[in-house]
């Protein structure tokens, strides 16, 4: 008979570490956290500035989106497993 071995602890400690990952990524710092564009210099320097901001924030939302994702794929194997890992438990119980 095959064996199957799901390191549920290990997805479960991947999952924590995801979390810290966005929770990072949510308080990276922004150009309006950092100052205004007063603070930046002139117009076009501000404008270049405000476009990098916005180009770096979208690739966090990305970032994010993926870590979701697969925080959410991981978290749906360990529930899965865990379910048949009981039931089949409670099974043998029964037919003992």
């Amino acid at each position: 008979m095959s064996r199957i071995h799901i390191p549920v602890d290990e997805l479960t400690d991947t999952m924590d570490a995801l979390k810290d990952i966005r929770a990072r990524i949510d308080k990276t710092a922004r150009l309006d956290n950092v100052g205004s564009e007063d603070d930046v210099g002139d117009s076009g320097l501000a404008s270049a500035v405000n476009g990098f901001d916005s180009a770096w924030s979208a690739g966090h939302e990305r970032v994010q989106e993926n870590v979701d994702t697969f925080k959410d794929a991981a978290q749906g194997i360990v529930d899965n497993f865990t379910a048949t890992d009981d039931e089949a438990g409670k099974a043998l119980d029964e037919s003992k």
